[in-house]
């Protein structure tokens, strides 16, 4: 239809065919202890207005399940979230993952409640476009180190309060900066809330049982993509280098990014669009 001649106007045309990210904010998936646990969940979509509703919705993706960071304690469920945009730009749906922290419950508490998230999101794939046969755990820092357990011990009954639901069915984990050996992080005030008061010096045992390498074994996971930058003063770099050579001798695919001069956090200098490219690349193979 021609544009009747109204002066200054500008004319351009519709974009089609682009991924659009609808966020479903506060989705209650757990209660425990008193709180409402949420997730964050990040939904790609068609473009309703060009399509109808239906049929924008009607795609299943793969989701990435992310437990955000925070020393364990209360999580800023918004942190990583422009980021985590891009993936559903991607065409992934993400679910950010609210636990309990370690002031209201310590170790494993906050392992029970992403599994919870993940079962919970598995049961509730068709009404957010989920393809629940590809799903992947991730997190940072503590996040990553839950996300670790969990994939480590999918499948099995350790650190599981709901075993009789059966495994989680994870495809791979991408974690970034994870302390992964819990004993060698005596000195870390967050590390000590979540062992429930304790150092790992004073309770050797019970930080053995929180750290992600204690759970390797032959079994078969998922592939591993581990993220660390050189400059973390907060968890070092070994921690992820360490792991991997542990994966791989037990026989497990990994892979690791080690960002020259990165530090700690979801910062641009660690969480670049390169990163974003490796990530996607990783997932897609």
């Amino acid at each position: 239809m021609p544009v009747p001649d109204a002066g200054n106007v500008r004319v351009i045309a519709a974009a089609t065919g682009r991924i659009n990210v609808y966020v479903h904010l506060d989705v209650v998936h757990a209660h425990r202890d008193g709180l409402d646990l949420h997730l964050q969940i990040i939904q790609p979509s068609g473009d309703a207005a060009l399509l109808g509703w239906e049929t924008a919705f009607a795609h299943r993706y793969p989701c990435i399940v992310f437990v955000e960071g925070s020393g364990w304690r209360e999580q800023a469920l918004g942190a990583a979230m422009s980021y985590l945009c891009r993936f559903a730009e991607r065409g992934y749906v993400i679910a950010i993952v609210q636990h309990r922290p370690s002031s209201v419950a310590p170790h494993p508490a906050q392992v029970h409640d992403a599994k919870a998230a993940v079962r919970w999101l598995r049961e509730h794939a068709e009404q957010y476009g989920i393809d629940p046969d590809r799903t992947v755990v991730s997190g940072d820092s503590s996040g990553a180190h839950t996300a670790l357990l969990v994939h480590a011990t999918d499948g099995s009954s350790a650190l599981d309060d709901a075993p009789q639901a059966g495994p989680l069915g994870l495809s791979h984990a991408v974690v970034f900066y994870p302390p992964t050996d819990l004993t060698l992080m005596d000195h870390d005030d967050a590390v000590r809330e979540l062992l429930g008061g304790r150092r790992p010096s004073q309770d050797p045992a019970a930080a053995v049982a929180a750290s992600p390498a204690h759970y390797l074994d032959e079994r078969r996971r998922g592939p591993v993509l581990l993220v660390h930058g050189t400059a973390d003063d907060v968890v070092p770099h070994e921690h992820s280098t360490a792991y991997a050579g542990a994966l791989r001798q037990s026989g497990q695919q990994c892979e690791v990014v080690l960002v020259e001069g990165g530090g700690h956090g979801i910062w641009p200098s660690l969480f670049t669009p390169e990163l974003a490219d490796i990530v996607n690349e990783f997932l897609a193979r």
